[in-house]
């Protein structure tokens, strides 16, 4: 059998009301295509990226939603960017919280993604592979130093942003923080705003405060900085966050 993709995957999710869906993937840039109100609720979106139907599940609770679809894109930080911009004239803000929100773009070791979740706690992983896996990221410290406190970092990172389960990711990392000394400045400096990132988002702001300052405290050379460019970016958006609390 030839390997060519010759048909497309269209995902059928579940939501509790059909307007408020349709109000917020129309919000984020998506096309309605189709609408139906008899035998039963159904709808068609559709977006360059992917093509999404929704049914209606009256006794969906978001919160235990399981449903989810990845989509692979060619240049997911464009994506990432639209949807924030059309989020944020929508809502005046991008939301980061409760449902829907929009998590931040990531490095895994398969690919940088974001996650979309939607109103009925449907979950869209959209992402760009890299060209080769890499450590996640690209943290040569991380690759070179297979110690627990670098495998529980490269979990809690996978906890928090593949999955979003910050609780998970926050147990993860302080059972280790006793052995932060055994990570090279540069994976412990990750690991604190990580943790900082978690406490906010797990509402723990004096926890995160803490956090970020033990971040701050370290001294990193212009070569160590260059490898943590993405967490400093993250640690400016956490002190931005924490100056509007």
């Amino acid at each position: 059998m030839s390997t060519n993709r010759i048909g497309v995957a269209i995902p059928i999710l579940p939501c509790k009301s059909i307007d408020e869906q349709l109000d917020f993937y129309q919000a984020l840039g998506f096309e309605l295509t189709y609408r139906q109100a008899k035998p039963n609720l159904y709808a068609c979106v559709r977006h360059p990226i992917v093509e999404l139907h929704f049914f209606v599940l009256k006794q969906l609770e978001p919160a235990n939603s399981y449903s989810m679809c990845y989509v692979s894109v060619p240049d997911v930080d464009a994506v990432y960017q639209e949807f924030c911009t059309n989020l944020k004239k929508a809502y005046q803000k991008v939301p980061s919280k409760g449902f829907p929100r929009i998590t931040k773009l990531n490095n895994l070791s398969e690919d940088r993604r974001f996650n979309l979740i939607d109103p009925a706690g449907n979950r869209l992983l959209i992402g760009q592979k890299h060209a080769s896996p890499r450590p996640i990221q690209n943290n040569q410290s991380i690759a070179v130093q297979p110690s627990r406190f670098a495998n529980a970092f490269e979990t809690a990172y996978r906890l928090a942003y593949a999955k979003d389960d910050f609780a998970a990711a926050a147990r993860v990392l302080d059972l280790v923080f006793s052995k932060a000394e055994e990570g090279s400045a540069t994976l412990r400096y990750q690991a604190y705003v990580l943790r900082a990132d978690v406490a906010i988002s797990m509402d723990e702001l004096n926890l995160a405060m803490a956090f970020i300052r033990e971040a701050e405290k370290l001294s990193l050379s212009e070569h160590e900085l260059e490898e943590v460019v993405e967490a400093t970016g993250r640690l400016n958006d956490l002190n931005t966050t924490l100056g509007q609390s």
